[in-house]
């Protein structure tokens, strides 16, 4: 409820200036995939709580979850690190602007995330991703990165309050930085295919743990 509230908040369904083209951004995509895949959970818990009573497993969709939650994980971490130093410049930076602590900014960049990647630690069971994972996971932001492009050169507008802005964020405008662009992307598939890699560790971390919990409590 809280991701749906604020993606129609930052679209401006509550102030009465609806922005569609917000639609566009990372941000409100990978917030919208969040509400999709908590709407799935629901519905499975409600399912099996019918079937099987409030007792028994509550994961459901392992390997979809990982990879909708490093998907918004980016869109907390490269916002907060590559575009928030910029919130207090002007548009013409690639931001459109928001109040850094308000609500609508923080709901979509950092409540959203924080609270999918605590619903997986704490209710999908480890030991489902394989090392072959990160290469899917990163198919959400390489399709986006196609998506910002086509639309980019395109003619989409981006920007808000009349302003003309042909790409979603500073570090993908092809006619403000040329080839650079290429130099950010790699640099964030690389940071993001680092994370996934991680998050791979970690759940053989939480299984042998988990493993070695049950060989205790059996003997």
């Amino acid at each position: 409820m809280l991701s749906l509230f604020g993606v129609l908040d930052v679209i401006g369904v509550f102030s009465g200036h609806v922005a569609p083209n917000l639609l566009l951004y990372y941000t409100v995509q990978s917030n919208i995939l969040v509400i999709i895949m908590f709407a799935i959970l629901i519905i499975c818990s409600a399912k099996d709580i019918k079937e099987s009573g409030i007792h028994g497993p509550s994961s459901y969709c392992e390997r979809p979850t990982a990879i909708i939650m490093l998907a918004i994980t980016v869109t907390m971490l490269v916002f907060w690190v590559v575009l928030a130093p910029f919130m207090s410049v002007a548009p013409e930076m690639g931001m459109n602007v928001f109040s850094l602590w308000s609500f609508q900014n923080l709901q979509p960049h950092l409540i959203t995330p924080l609270l999918i990647i605590i619903d997986y630690f704490v209710f999908e069971k480890p030991g489902t991703l394989t090392r072959r994972d990160p290469w899917i996971f990163a198919a959400i932001p390489l399709s986006y990165l196609i998506q910002a492009t086509i639309l980019g050169f395109s003619g989409a507008n981006y920007g808000v309050a009349g302003f003309e802005q042909h790409f979603p964020y500073f570090f993908m405008d092809y006619y403000v930085l040329g080839w650079k662009v290429a130099i950010y992307v790699v640099v964030i598939l690389i940071f993001f295919l680092a994370l996934a890699y991680g998050l791979i560790w970690f759940d053989k971390k939480r299984l042998k743990s988990k493993n070695n919990d049950t060989v205790s409590e059996a003997k």
